[in-house]
């Protein structure tokens, strides 16, 4: 898909993004640096745990799922970076081989009213494995406007 201004979105859109797979490797990979739990880093002291194996880490999991979305190119040079990350769920949790899946709705198309250049939209994510919701979160972020005078 090609990068989008911030006039080009409307409430109400609706991305998907394409599947990943989460793999052990990864899943302790990225525990050990930032989430070193038991049930996140050793799949068999995991098999004890209340998840009785091992699991990815719910912030790993919206990690990759912000990911696919950025891989769709749609804010591309346009982004600004974003202010907020709000309303953070993990429903279920995602085990070795799961593939998750994302769609992201944008809720909200917002004017900046200091800055005539750009605009904030607000996302929501909602990623799952199946048909499973495993985590939802919106986001902000603000994206440049179309310049004036730019038809492309």
């Amino acid at each position: 898909m090609p990068a989008r201004y911030w006039d080009e979105f409307s409430a109400g859109d609706v991305f998907q993004t394409d599947p990943v797979v989460v793999e052990e490797a990864n899943i302790i990979t990225f525990a050990e640096k930032y989430d070193p739990q038991t049930f996140h880093t050793d799949p068999e002291a995991a098999k004890d745990t209340f998840y009785g194996g091992l699991i990815a880490s719910g912030h790993q999991t919206i990690g990759m799922a912000f990911a696919q979305f950025i891989r769709l190119d749609l804010f591309a040079e346009n982004s600004l970076g974003g202010p907020a990350m709000d309303e953070v769920r993990w429903s279920a949790p995602v085990r070795p081989g799961d593939k998750l899946e994302t769609s992201v709705e944008v809720l909200e198309v917002r004017a900046s009213k200091s800055r005539p250049d750009r605009g904030l939209i607000r996302l929501q994510f909602t990623t799952r494995v199946g048909d499973t919701d495993v985590a939802q979160f919106q986001t902000t972020t603000f994206l440049r406007r179309r310049p004036s005078g730019d038809d492309a």
